[in-house]
């Protein structure tokens, strides 16, 4: 578990994931966390494209998989205890849920775009 005051987490609230999570339903979050470990890559089994994916731990403790297209985005070099802001869709899945769609919509019938802010920077 990795020590951050939780003073720094409070612009973007986690309420809407908690109450997502509690209720299983798939919906759009904007939520801010702290990495709680390095980044993997690995090839999408539809899209086929490689996705970047680390963990964040949000201020009330709710643990997210953000899961980024980094063929849309760029990859983003995050460290364990940086606090990114991430908006995409939050998926709950038991044990754990993801956030993807983190990247900019690439055109008709894809969801709704969505961004990783790290270091003051917004990627999408």
């Amino acid at each position: 578990m990795i020590d951050h005051p939780l003073a720094i987490l409070p612009d973007y609230s986690d309420a809407a994931a908690l109450a997502a999570v509690a209720a299983h339903r798939v919906t759009d979050v904007a939520v801010e966390g702290s990495v709680i470990d390095q980044p993997t890559f690995f090839t999408g089994r539809h899209t086929h494209a490689c996705h970047e994916t680390f963990d964040i731990v949000t201020e009330h403790g709710l643990t997210l998989r953000v899961i980024d297209n980094v063929l849309l985005a760029p990859a983003i070099p995050v460290n364990v205890g940086d606090t990114v802001v991430v908006q995409g869709q939050l998926v709950p899945k038991a044990g754990e849920s993801i956030i993807h769609d983190t990247h900019h919509c690439p055109g008709p019938g894809w969801h709704r775009g969505g961004w990783i802010e790290w270091r003051g920077h917004r990627y999408a």
